[in-house]
C-alpha cells in the first residue's frame, strides 16, 4: 500500500519568504511483513546551486539548507531510519542532508526550464485536451500580451496572445501548483473555441475577461494586461516562487 501526501511550504529568497503550494510530496509504501519506505520529493530548486535555468544561485541556496537539513534530521529520528540519498540529476546530487554544490563550470547546459521543462507541460497539457480541440500556435519570437489568471487572491497562471497573430497560450504559474495545471487546461480549451470560431489571439485575449470560466480555471483579470518582450520572459515570470 501507498499514500502520498503534498505539502506547500515556504522558502527564502534573499530574506524574503515565498509560499509554495507544492513544496514536497511525502510518500508512505508499506508491505505485509511491517516493513515500510518513506520518500521525501521537493519541488522548489531553492535547496540548488542553480535555479532550473541553470543560473548560480548560491547565497539561496545557502540560506536555505540548514532548513531542509533540519527537516531531514527531524524525520529520520522520528522514524529511527536511515536517509537513502537518490540518485544524481541534472539538476542536482542529493545528500543524506540535502544537496551538494552542482559542479559544473557551464551552469548554462543545466538550463532544463526552456529546453525541456517548458516543451514537456505544454505537449502534456495538450495531450489532455480533445483530439479534435484546434491549436493557436505555442511558440512564438515575437513580443506577447498576457494577462493573470487568479482564483481569489492566488494567481494561477498567465494567459498569453503574441503580437503575430498567431501565437498563444497559458503558462501555469509553477509555485500554484496542481491548481495551476487545472486552470491551463480549461484554458486551452477556452482558446481553442477562440480558434474555432475565428477569433485573433489578441481577440482571445481581450474577451476572456468575459468568459464565465470552470470549476478549475479562475478568473482572468483584464486590469492585469502587460506586454513582455518575448514568450521566454513570461515563462520566466510564470516559474518563480
Amino acid at each position: 500500500m501507498e499514500v502520498s501526501l503534498a505539502v506547500p511550504g515556504t522558502c527564502m529568497r534573499t530574506g524574503m519568504p515565498h509560499r509554495v503550494e507544492k513544496f514536497f510530496t511525502i510518500s508512505v509504501e508499506g508491505w505485509e511483513n511491517g516493513a515500510a519506505t518513506v520518500t521525501l520529493d521537493t519541488y522548489s530548486d531553492a535547496w540548488l546551486s542553480h535555479d532550473l535555468r541553470g543560473h548560480r544561485q548560491s547565497g539561496i541556496q545557502r540560506e536555505n539548507a540548514p532548513r531542509l537539513n533540519a527537516a531531514i534530521t527531524a524525520i529520520t529520528q522520528a522514524l529511527e531510519a536511515e536517509v537513502v540519498p537518490s540518485g544524481f540529476t541534472s539538476y542536482g546530487i542529493p545528500t543524506e542532508d540535502g544537496f551538494e554544490y552542482f559542479p559544473d563550470d557551464d551552469p548554462d547546459t543545466l538550463d532544463s526550464w526552456y529546453m525541456a521543462e517548458i516543451p514537456r507541460r505544454t505537449a502534456w497539457l495538450r495531450s489532455h485536451l480533445p483530439p479534435s480541440s484546434p491549436f493557436f500556435e505555442a511558440e512564438t519570437d515575437k513580443p506577447v500580451t498576457c494577462v493573470e489568471v487568479a482564483e481569489g487572491s492566488r494567481t494561477l497562471g498567465y494567459l498569453w496572445a503574441a503580437e503575430d497573430g498567431l501565437a498563444a497560450g497559458f503558462e501555469p504559474r509553477t509555485p500554484a501548483g496542481d491548481e495551476a495545471i487545472d486552470a491551463a487546461q480549461s484554458w486551452l480549451l477556452y482558446l481553442g473555441r477562440a480558434k474555432h470560431h475565428n477569433l485573433t489571439p489578441g481577440q482571445a485575449i481581450s474577451e476572456s475577461g468575459s468568459w464565465p470560466g470552470s470549476a478549475h480555471s479562475g478568473s482572468a483579470l483584464p486590469e492585469t494586461r502587460r506586454v513582455f518582450s518575448s514568450l521566454e520572459e513570461l515563462q520566466d515570470l510564470s516559474g518563480r516562487e
